[in-house]
């Protein structure tokens, strides 16, 4: 019989696990030697982990 379950992937962070933030340059931005670039209006979606440290670098919260 052959085995045919799929392989396992690493899942991707859910949107709850991320937020939305941006910096007046509206550049993209790097944490934990991963890049997030900035969409046209210069907003970068990371993880929440990330946000303290982006806070501390000028980044703010963005609704969406």
């Amino acid at each position: 019989m052959a085995d045919n379950a799929s392989p396992r992937r690493a899942p991707k962070a859910a949107a709850a696990d991320t937020v939305t933030m941006l910096h007046e340059d509206g550049n993209g931005c790097s944490w934990r030697g991963q890049s997030f670039a900035a969409d046209a209006n210069g907003v970068v979606t990371v993880p929440i982990a990330a946000a303290a440290e982006l806070l501390d670098h000028g980044f703010s919260f963005v609704g969406r």
